[in-house]
């Protein structure tokens, strides 16, 4: 009787084993996918997006404002706002590469309405998330290059734009996500 009782935990015990190293293998995936890109990655885009942060910007009403960019802790935001940021850039580009340019735009133009809207970034916050959307964009449609010519730049945007072939189904998948997202409420935070 022992020795039966013995057998029985020990086949529960290996269940809860095994049942707890494969939730932990899911939650680990989870957590890799929703790390996605990884930190080192969004932190590289960051910088590259303070970069190119101008010195002047023009507002609407013709007025031509100089930025400061001696402290860039006035730009910076969360490293997951900046991941959400990239990741929004990430479906902009596949709708830019699958040849739907007005989706590209309707979710740069939400992504900026939806941030704007959480009200807790500043103007130069705000700058600075635009320019991390293009910047993400950039590099991953290989535009984003340091010390080339303008004309070298968009020879190569020309080229990569044609060695891109977008299926239908790609292109259905990528509307799709898009759709999604701009159906997605504002989630304040």
């Amino acid at each position: 009787m022992k020795r039966t009782f013995f057998s029985w935990a020990c086949v529960i015990a290996l269940g809860l084993g095994i049942a707890l190293v494969q939730s932990a293998s899911v939650s680990a995936q989870a957590a890799k996918q929703k790390k996605s890109p990884s930190d080192r990655t969004v932190r590289v885009l960051m910088g590259w997006a303070f970069a190119a942060v101008p010195e002047k910007v023009t507002t609407s009403d013709g007025r031509e404002i100089t930025i400061d960019r001696s402290d860039p802790s006035q730009f910076m935001i969360p490293i997951e706002d900046a991941r959400r940021i990239i990741r929004v850039a990430m479906r902009a580009t596949d709708a830019k590469l699958c040849g739907l340019p007005e989706l590209e735009a309707r979710t740069f133009l939400t992504m900026m309405a939806r941030e704007k809207a959480l009200g807790k970034w500043s103007k130069k916050q705000i700058k600075f998330i635009q320019m991390l959307h293009i910047s993400a964009g950039l590099v991953i449609t290989g535009g984003f290059s340091v010390g080339e010519k303008t004309a070298d730049k968009e020879n190569s945007q020309q080229e990569n734009s044609k060695k891109y072939k977008c299926s239908e189904q790609d292109r259905a998948r990528v509307k799709s996500r898009i759709e999604a997202y701009l159906k997605e409420p504002v989630k304040p935070q």
